[in-house]
C-alpha cells in the first residue's frame, strides 16, 4: 500500500513538474510571441511611414516629370520657332544679296554706259576742236561740251545787233560741217547778251536780245548749212547767264544722249528678265 501511495504521490510531483515546466516554456513562448509582435508592429509602422515618405517622393518625382516635360515641349515648340525664323532669315539674307547683285549689275551698265558716253564726249570734242581751229573755245564742263563764240564775233561792235556777220560764217560753216558728218549729234544754242539801253521798239530787254540772237545762229545753221532744225533749240539767258562781262553765246553738244539712255533702258530690261 505504501508503495502504491509513494507510486502515485512521485507520479503526482512528475506530472507537476512537467505540467510547470510546460506552462513555463509556455510563458516564454507567448513572451517571444508578444515581443515579435511589438518588433513587427513596430516595423510595420516603420513601413507605413516609409510608404507615405515614398509616396510623397513619387508624388514630387510626378510634379519635377511633368515640369519636365513641359520644359521640354517648350524648348522644342522654341527650337522649332527659331528653326522657322532662322530659315526666314536666311531667306530674306538670300533676297538682300540678290537685290545686291541686281543693282551691283545694274551699276555696272551705267557705268559701261558711262564709259561709251564719254568716249563720244572725247571724239565729238576732237572732232568740234580741229573744225573750230582758233576762231572759238571749246570745252568740257561739268559734263557738257560746249563752243564759246563772242558776240563780237558772231553779231559786231553793236551789242543790239542780231543779224550774223559776214566774218562770222565761216566758223559757222564749220560748224554746220561737223554736225552734218555726225548725224546723232544735238545742239543747244545759249544766247547772253549785256546791252545797257533798250529803246522798247525792236527789243524789250536780254532776254528778248539774247533769244533772238540764239535764234539767228540756229536759222543761220539750218538755212545756210542745211543743218536739221530738229536737232536745234534755242534759250535765251540775257545778262543772267553772262559768266563774264564780254558776252558771248554758247553752244551746248548733245552727242548722242538719247542713245546713252536707250542703252541703259534696254539693258536694265534685259537684266530684269535674266
Amino acid at each position: 500500500m505504501k508503495k502504491i501511495i509513494v507510486f502515485a504521490s512521485v507520479l503526482l510531483l512528475t506530472v507537476s513538474s512537467i505540467e510547470a515546466q510546460k506552462k513555463k516554456d509556455l510563458l516564454t513562448e507567448i513572451d517571444k510571441l508578444r515581443k515579435e509582435l511589438k518588433e513587427t508592429k513596430g516595423e510595420l509602422a516603420e513601413s507605413r511611414k516609409n510608404e507615405k515618405t515614398s509616396q510623397a517622393e513619387v508624388k514630387t518625382m510626378e510634379t519635377q516629370v511633368n515640369d519636365l516635360k513641359e520644359t521640354n515641349a517648350s524648348l522644342l515648340k522654341n527650337m522649332s520657332s527659331f528653326t522657322e525664323l532662322s530659315s526666314q532669315k536666311a531667306k530674306n539674307l538670300e533676297t538682300s544679296l540678290d537685290a545686291i547683285k541686281a543693282k551691283d549689275k545694274q551699276l555696272n551698265t551705267i557705268n559701261d554706259a558711262l564709259s561709251k558716253s564719254d568716249s563720244a564726249k572725247l571724239k565729238v570734242l576732237t572732232l568740234f576742236k580741229n573744225s573750230l581751229g582758233s576762231d572759238g573755245a571749246i570745252a568740257f564742263k561739268n559734263g557738257e561740251i560746249y563752243i564759246t563764240l563772242t558776240n563780237t564775233l558772231l553779231f559786231g561792235e553793236n551789242d543790239k545787233n542780231t543779224k550774223i556777220e559776214d566774218k562770222a560764217k565761216g566758223v559757222l560753216g564749220r560748224i554746220a560741217k561737223t554736225l552734218n558728218d555726225n548725224k546723232d549729234i544735238k545742239i543747244t544754242v545759249e544766247g547772253n547778251s549785256n546791252a545797257l539801253k533798250f529803246d522798247g521798239k525792236n527789243l524789250k530787254d536780254n532776254w528778248d536780245l539774247s533769244a533772238k540772237q540764239a535764234a539767228s545762229v540756229v536759222r543761220a545753221l539750218q538755212k545756210d548749212h542745211k543743218v536739221d532744225p530738229k536737232r536745234m533749240q534755242v534759250s535765251g539767258k540775257s545778262e543772267y547767264g553772262s559768266e563774264s562781262i564780254e558776252t558771248a553765246t554758247r553752244i551746248l553738244i548733245d552727242p548722242k544722249f538719247d542713245e546713252f539712255y536707250r542703252v541703259i533702258k534696254e539693258n536694265m530690261k534685259n537684266d530684269t528678265k535674266k
